[in-house]
C-alpha cells in the first residue's frame, strides 16, 4: 500500500484544487449570508412600515371622523341660526304690527279725550255710572267691577 510519490503528488494536487475551491466558494457564501442578512432588515422595516401605515390609516379614520361631524355641527349651527333669524324677523313684525295697532288705539283715546261726551257714549258704562251714583252699600259706595251691570 505504498502509494507511489506521483500518486502522492496527485492527491495532494487534488485536494489543494479542494481546498482553493473551497476558498473561492466562501466569498460567494458570505455573499449569500449577506444578502440573506438584508432580506431579513428589507422585511423588518417593511413590517415597522405596514405597521405605521395601519396607524396613520387609524388616525386617519378619526380625522376624518371628526371632520363629519364638525361639519354636521357647523350646519346644524347654520340652521339653527337661520331659524333664529327668522323668528326673529317674524317677531320683529309681529312688534311693528302691534306698535301700529297701539299707536292708532293711543290716537283714538286722543280722539276721545278732547271730545268728553264720546267718552262715555257706551251705555253699559254709562249704566255702571248710574248704579254707582245711587246704590249705596252700608253708607259707602262701590266702584262698579268690569261686567258688572
Amino acid at each position: 500500500m505504498c502509494l507511489s510519490f506521483q500518486d502522492r503528488i496527485s492527491d495532494l494536487e487534488t485536494s489543494t484544487r479542494l481546498a482553493l475551491d473551497h476558498l473561492e466558494s466562501v466569498p460567494e457564501k458570505l455573499s449569500l449570508l449577506e444578502n440573506f442578512k438584508d432580506l431579513e432588515e428589507s422585511q423588518r422595516q417593511r413590517e415597522m412600515v405596514e405597521q405605521r401605515y395601519a396607524q396613520y390609516k387609524e388616525i386617519v379614520g378619526d380625522l376624518q371622523h371628526q371632520l363629519e361631524e364638525s361639519k354636521r355641527r357647523i350646519q346644524d349651527y347654520r340652521d339653527e341660526k337661520m331659524d333664529a333669524a327668522s323668528r326673529g324677523i317674524r317677531l320683529a313684525a309681529l312688534s311693528s304690527s302691534i306698535r301700529g295697532q297701539s299707536n292708532f288705539l293711543s290716537s283714538s283715546l286722543l280722539n276721545d279725550s278732547v271730545s268728553p261726551h264720546k267718552r262715555f257714549s257706551s251705555p253699559d258704562f254709562d249704566g255702571s255710572l248710574l248704579e254707582y251714583q245711587s246704590s249705596p252699600v252700608n253708607g259707602i259706595k262701590s266702584l262698579p267691577q268690569l261686567g258688572d251691570k
